[in-house]
């Protein structure tokens, strides 16, 4: 990939990314699982939820215990969520003592990102700045 398609895709993730780091800090997976804890929440049993699912009681319970040891597929929590009448959500956020943002993360696995920035840098303090690709980013007006 073209590394000021790169850029621009970089900006894009980070633009959403403090907000997502902020709601990583307050909300945890909770011990047992997210089905168990949202299905316990509503007042759902087990057999009611299985039910929706055409699924047995035991197929359920199995269900939760393998979302909770975090081997269940997307696609079947996807339809768990569905029958417990919540929307899945997933998203990935760059570890903290790492980066803050996929740019930071890009440039520290990436030496061309980090060699491109010091270039830019530079550039910029001689008074040979290529230009803000944020600006690019804008649509023609």
């Amino acid at each position: 990939m073209r590394m000021e398609m790169r850029q621009i895709l970089l900006r894009h993730l980070d633009r959403h990314v403090s907000e997502l780091n902020e709601l990583r800090r307050l909300v945890s997976r909770p011990a047992r699982g997210w089905l168990r804890a949202v299905r316990e929440a509503l007042g759902l049993s087990q057999n009611a939820v299985a039910s929706k699912l055409s699924l047995t009681r035991g197929a359920w319970t199995k269900m939760e215990n393998t979302e909770a040891r975090e081997g269940i597929s997307l696609a079947t929590l996807r339809r768990a969520a569905d029958a417990l009448d919540c929307e899945l959500v997933y998203f990935l956020v760059p570890r903290e003592l790492v980066a803050e943002t996929f740019t930071d993360l890009a440039k520290a696995n990436d030496p061309a990102m980090g060699h491109l920035a010091a270039t830019e840098h530079s550039m910029a303090l001689e008074g040979q700045a290529v230009g803000d690709l944020a600006a690019k980013e804008q649509p023609s007006r």
